[in-house]
């Protein structure tokens, strides 16, 4: 009982500090927009329009930060910074894809979605795990490496739509892989029509489930909590840090894979060049938002989702040109990502004191 009082009072705090950090961030908005010379109630109510006039294109685009949120936490869990999800959730994607249009349509639907979703989970832990041996193996900075091989998965998905899945009789410039068959499609939800929103969300829902149960219930999470809160205690107990560290990083890129597969089963149906306008770096602040809760990454998530889909409208709704909509979207994200960037700042000092302190122990 007293367990369920403290979790209760976690979870309660963790909704208190999302509202707070939201509602800071859209004052703050609402000056910056004031003194550029715009109204901003006509902000608010074109951001708003994101959700109540257009509900479907918020769940929409809640859907992949949910994912790429859940890839986040599970990181910063164990105190490594994955800032590779965006090339991760790329391989997925064009993993899923290439699987889709090598199956048959006489495959039965459920067998060949899930194959597809399977093959864009392993692509994603396996462009995961690259950088992650080299950490283990060569302390390798993870910050770096995954960051640089985003670059790679987007000139190997370039060359794949260029080359093997290029669509038969177009130029070389082809723009997207064909469209795989429409019995591979996830199908729409049926309670909101006329949108792109569709039946991953309760595969997001399912994954943050089970996300919060591993890290609260499992002797796994507990091991990544606890390399995450401090690795050197984590040694002398007899967990082998380095194995955890792998572990998290598997999760992270599986769901960031997931990601990608979802997203081409549920909307596009295809992979088209250069489709991911920062799905990954978003979903770090997913989760920085839900200070890394699973269950929080639903709510932020959620709230990104209307974020990106009201951004979209409000050019289109108001007179607020495309340049200050950019403007009002990063000073929001600015405003959440402040406690990251206090974070990593920590984490590379402490890690540069205690490579001065194994140095002096070396020349002692």
């Amino acid at each position: 009982m007293q367990n369920k009082g403290i979790l209760l009072r976690q979870n309660a705090k963790t909704l208190f500090r999302q509202i707070l950090i939201i509602a800071v961030s859209l004052l703050v908005v609402s000056i910056i927009v004031a003194i550029a010379g715009f109204s901003p109630q006509t902000m608010l109510s074109g951001l708003l329009h994101g959700v109540t006039g257009d509900l479907g294109g918020a769940v929409r685009w809640s859907i992949p930060l949910i994912f790429t949120g859940l890839a986040a936490s599970v990181a910063f869990k164990a105190e490594v910074f994955n800032l590779g999800i965006d090339g991760q959730l790329n391989m997925g994607a064009l993993a899923g894809t290439w699987v889709a249009l090598s199956l048959s349509e006489r495959v039965p639907r459920g067998v060949g979605l899930f194959a597809i979703i399977a093959a864009g989970c392993i692509a994603g832990m396996l462009f995961a795990l690259i950088p992650t041996l080299l950490y283990v193996r060569f302390k390798a900075d993870l910050v770096v490496t995954t960051l640089l091989l985003n670059f790679v998965a987007e000139l190997l998905t370039d060359y794949a739509i260029l080359g093997p899945l290029r669509p038969a009789g177009t130029a070389s410039q082809a723009a997207s892989t064909p469209k795989f068959a429409e019995s591979f499609w996830l199908n729409k939800l049926d309670y909101l029509p006329s949108s792109n929103a569709h039946t991953g969300l309760y595969i997001a829902i399912a994954a943050a489930v089970i996300i919060w149960f591993v890290l609260r219930k499992t002797a796994t999470g507990y091991e990544i909590k606890l390399v995450g809160a401090n690795p050197d205690t984590a040694e002398e107990s007899g967990i082998n840090v380095k194995f955890i560290i792998i572990k998290a990083m598997l999760l992270s890129g599986l769901l960031a894979g997931l990601a990608g597969a979802v997203e081409m089963t549920g909307v596009l149906h295809q992979f088209p060049k250069r489709f991911n306008d920062g799905l990954g770096f978003d979903g770090i602040v997913v989760a920085v938002l839900a200070n890394n809760n699973p269950l929080g990454v639903l709510l932020s998530g959620s709230f990104f989702g209307a974020l990106k889909n009201g951004a979209a409208n409000l050019q289109r709704l108001t007179n607020i040109p495309r340049p200050m909509v950019e403007i009002i979207q990063a000073t929001i994200i600015l405003a959440v990502t402040v406690k990251f960037s206090f974070k990593l700042r920590s984490r590379i000092g402490r890690r540069i004191k205690k490579e001065r302190a194994a140095g002096k122990e070396t020349e002692s």
